[in-house]
């Protein structure tokens, strides 16, 4: 138990159970296969910018545009697709703005070294903008057919998405615990003078990461218009980025870089989704659903931080 406890997730985990079986108590519909399934479905997209999110807050940075970012793939996207351009050639050319994006925040940021905060802010406005101004600030719909299997579609009888996000979460967490890229990232988070005097490449580090989290929200955006049907510019993902930075801390990340899993962050998308779903199949009123989400996640994270909190004096105690 006492193993158990110590593990990094074990916070999150607990709480997740625990927020499950009230639901459950309260409305005997919230624990049945096709709303559980409702609940992953929903969230695909979320899952996975929260993976480059993972890493972006592992290097003690944060990224406010990926919502923009997301915005403006996706009506990239809807616009291709009016053209009539091939659904295939459409998303890969979607993901790929999502790259190049991904590159200008690395760029100014690894690069120019201009805090990232500021720059991500700033791109957050101009991706933003770039959406809305292709677009002409009208809605993106009536996709092709072929372009619906992204965000509906089945593969081997399982939803494609779901497929989807569980093969990068599958390939990331590999990276982050087993590769020197995963090593660098932890190493700038944890102390960035000490992995730079140790000759790791923080720029490159840093860049990758940014470019990295652009291709993430770049597939993350063809399932959303593949599942939406539509694209609003001005709309689409604008809370994403705070939703996403908000599960990284419920996961156990912390701020200022270091800390933190992909498996964590997984747990805290699913914790937000099931807190949402559940609030709503309990009809509780919409007006008071961000209310009670924010309360949960603050409650999360404190609970996280007092476990790190425990293990580090555990630590001292067995070097005393």
């Amino acid at each position: 138990m006492k193993r158990l406890l110590n593990v990094h997730e074990a916070p999150i985990i607990v709480f997740t159970i625990l927020v499950i079986v009230l639901f459950s108590i309260i409305s005997p519909d919230f624990f049945q296969f096709d709303n559980i399934r409702l609940i992953l479905d929903q969230n695909i997209s979320m899952f996975i910018v929260a993976i480059g999110m993972t890493m972006v807050i592992l290097l003690g940075g944060m990224d406010l545009s990926v919502g923009s970012v997301l915005a403006v793939t996706a009506t990239s996207v809807g616009l291709f697709l009016s053209h009539g351009i091939h659904p295939w050639i459409a998303a890969f050319m979607g993901i790929v703005i999502g790259v190049l994006c991904g590159m200008v925040n690395g760029y100014f940021i690894a690069v120019r070294k201009i805090p990232d905060i500021i720059v991500t802010l700033a791109t957050m406005y101009i991706f933003r903008g770039i959406a809305v101004g292709i677009s002409g600030g009208t809605w993106m719909t009536n996709f092709p057919d072929g372009f619906r299997y992204f965000g509906q579609g089945t593969l081997l009888g399982l939803s494609f998405p779901l497929l989807t996000a569980i093969l990068l979460i599958g390939i990331f967490i590999y990276l982050l615990k087993f590769t020197r890229m995963g090593r660098r990232i932890y190493a700038i988070g944890g102390n960035g003078s000490a992995a730079k005097l140790a000759g790791i490449s923080v720029a490159k580090s840093k860049f990758m990461v940014y470019v990295l989290t652009g291709l993430l929200v770049g597939v993350a955006s063809v399932i959303f218009a593949s599942k939406v049907g539509s694209v609003q510019a001005s709309t689409a993902g604008n809370s994403l980025s705070f939703e996403v930075m908000a599960a990284v801390l419920i996961g156990g990340g912390s701020i200022f870089g270091g800390i933190g899993t992909v498996a964590g962050t997984m747990l805290g998308v699913l914790f937000m989704g099931i807190i949402k779903n559940g609030l709503i199949i309990s009809k509780v009123s919409p007006f008071w659903v961000d209310a009670t989400t924010g309360f949960l996640i603050i409650l999360a994270i404190v609970i996280n931080t007092l476990q790190r909190i425990r293990q580090n004096k555990g630590k001292e105690g067995d070097l005393v």
